[in-house]
């Protein structure tokens, strides 16, 4: 039997170091909220996102601010991380668990912590001391001391004057400390049951063994030792589970909570996931069903803690997308996909990539939304076709302030090719992208005017798209781009494409033919729009396609009709072939 461990007698950090060592989930805490590329264009990766740890004080959006100012990390909440053997890093720490057990390091531990409760201990005055010596040592070899402090209402141990990547920083080694912790607590028990007669002794021999235990005294001395374990592996969950109220108080009491919610988010389904595991710990010894009842209540009122907090700040970060100062546009950013559109999406792949977690957040909050009887709260997917629809929204009204109305639809296009595509890769039900708009052909109008509210511009696929559509699940954003598409056309080509077939006023004939009115128009056109920016090369590709199947057989068609009519034609500029090599040129940026 190992003699109880003197704090410092064992190798300093031998494990403290293997566990930050550790790659886990908690480790995507400091990429925070899915944030968009610092570059405009997608060809900067959809992985690459990024986030902040300073704000703006004088913005008045300051957490999408600060966003904004990020630059990209490798790591991140991209869809890579997912694929990783072990992106919990369980096995990992399974393995460090099992060498703390192993080495002999916990059993001593838990002895000297049964000491220190021993009544000559207490009138020695070393109880309260050693346990908290004890805890110390071993919190520290779990990377976790500072949460000793906690408990003491020393909220200061989190560091908030620090800014978040501190913070963040404690939250990555607080999840890793606890599921250490819980492996720790899990192989110990089972070394303990191995210790018991099992139920495959029976009859006169399990009664045997019984009476020689007793008689030899080993059966008090398991009980003591399980006694022991259970006492200990109570004292340290409930001084782990401080956190949980300090980081609960961090997000509710700070403007930059937002920030914090994907390592919150992590916080949550680690103590949901390893409440069963504790809980279990309580449940074979003697005295322990007190205990059992008593933890269970802590962790219903830690995950009650964390639920409220996550809510609240949700509710921030929602606030925050809808702010007129989030969706200001130049015509300079009105090419590519608004900065907005991309934090929007990515939190909405926050909130699809924690279903398991918000669907049990969002039934317990569904008290608070009882008022509310059509909101199905218990869904994240109703969730997200909210957030969906909020967008739209406001990617028309912004799109309303764009003046010029080719660039309005190219606007609109770029930003719902990008929320077509997030959505689709998400794999969500059909019904969350695009819900609300008719599919009609929209009326000829005069170029003129203003274009109507993009609604009013849902068509009928062309040709084209039908086979794409027979494959595509989803269907409603491929109609809505199409629509988008056609508005374009009419507002920016048909006024070009007008030039060879409507009447030209008597006093403009010397001013120049058909012929030289649609060069005109078309190099104006041509030179303002190969500025715009489509970022996705598919959707740039097929607009320029759509433009070329509009103008080219438009032009070759005036030149042919004219000379079936026996009139003469001047040279034109460019051949019908050179006229759609420049279209191919268009949407660079």
């Amino acid at each position: 039997m190992l003699a109880a461990p003197v704090p410092g007698s064992l190798p300093l950090r031998t494990y403290r170091d293997s566990i930050r060592r550790v790659s886990v989930s908690g480790s995507q805490c400091r990429s925070a909220l899915l944030l968009f590329t610092s570059s405009s264009d997608t060809e900067a990766g959809d992985g690459a996102y990024c986030w902040s740890s300073a704000s703006s004080a004088s913005s008045p959006c300051p957490s999408l601010d600060a966003w904004a100012r990020c630059s990209p990390l490798s790591s991140s909440f991209s869809s890579g991380w997912e694929a990783a053997e072990d992106p919990d890093g369980v096995e990992e720490l399974r393995a460090i668990a099992l060498q703390m057990v192993h080495d002999g390091y916990m059993q001593g531990l838990i002895r000297a912590f049964g000491d220190g409760r021993s009544s000559s201990a207490h009138r020695r005055g070393l109880g309260f001391g050693l346990k908290e010596s004890l805890l110390g040592s071993w919190f520290s070899e779990l990377d976790v001391e500072w949460v000793l402090s906690i408990g003491k209402g020393d909220r200061e141990q989190l560091h908030l004057e620090d800014g978040f990547a501190s913070l963040l920083d404690m939250m990555e080694r607080w999840i890793k400390a606890l599921k250490t912790m819980v492996q720790v607590f899990c192989i110990t028990q089972q070394e303990l049951r191995a210790k018991r007669p099992t139920v495959a002794v029976g009859g006169v021999r399990k009664a045997i063994w019984h009476f020689m235990l007793l008689a030899t005294g080993k059966m008090d001395e398991r009980e003591q030792e399980v006694a022991q374990f259970v006492r200990f592996a109570e004292a340290s969950i409930l001084r782990m589970l401080d956190f949980v109220d300090a980081v609960a108080d961090a997000a509710l009491n700070d403007d930059q909570a937002p920030e914090m919610l994907p390592g919150m988010l992590l916080v949550y389904t680690c103590v949901v996931d390893d409440s069963p595991a504790v809980l279990a710990l309580f449940e074979e010894a003697s005295m322990a069903s007190s205990m059992f009842d008593a933890m269970n209540s802590v962790f219903l009122r830690k995950m009650n803690r964390l639920s409220d907090a996550i809510w609240s700040m949700m509710e921030k970060v929602r606030a925050s997308f809808v702010t007129d100062d989030s969706w200001r546009v130049s015509s300079a950013e009105a090419g590519g996909v608004h900065k907005t559109t991309r934090l929007m999406m990515n939190y909405i792949m926050l909130l699809s990539r924690n279903e398991r977690a918000l669907s049990l957040i969002l039934q317990d909050q569904q008290r608070h939304l009882s008022h509310q009887p059509d909101y199905y709260s218990s869904s994240v997917d109703i969730l997200i076709k909210d957030m969906i629809s909020c967008l739209e929204k406001q990617l028309e009204k912004t799109s309303n302030f764009i003046s010029d109305p080719g660039l309005r639809y190219i606007f609109l296009m770029n930003n719902c090719s990008f929320i077509s595509q997030k959505v689709s890769s998400l794999l969500l039900p059909s019904w969350t992208l695009f819900e609300d708009y008719k599919i009609d052909r929209p009326k000829k109008r005069d170029p003129r005017e203003r274009p109507p509210p993009m609604e009013d511009y849902v068509n009928q696929p062309d040709p084209n798209l039908q086979e794409q559509i027979e494959t595509d699940s989803n269907l409603d954003g491929l109609l809505m781009i199409q629509s988008f598409i056609e508005a374009y056309l009419d507002a920016s080509w048909e006024p070009v494409m007008s030039c060879l077939y409507h009447d030209i006023p008597r006093g403009f004939l010397k001013l120049g033919g058909r012929l030289d009115k649609f060069e005109t128009e078309f190099d104006e056109t041509y030179k303002k729009q190969k500025q715009w920016k489509v970022p996705n090369p598919e959707l740039r590709k097929r607009l320029r396609k759509a433009i070329v199947e509009k103008v080219i057989p438009g032009y070759s068609k005036y030149f042919a009709e004219r000379t079936a009519k026996g009139k003469s034609n001047r040279p034109p500029i460019n051949t019908p072939l050179e006229l759609g090599e420049q279209l191919e040129e268009l949407f660079e940026g």
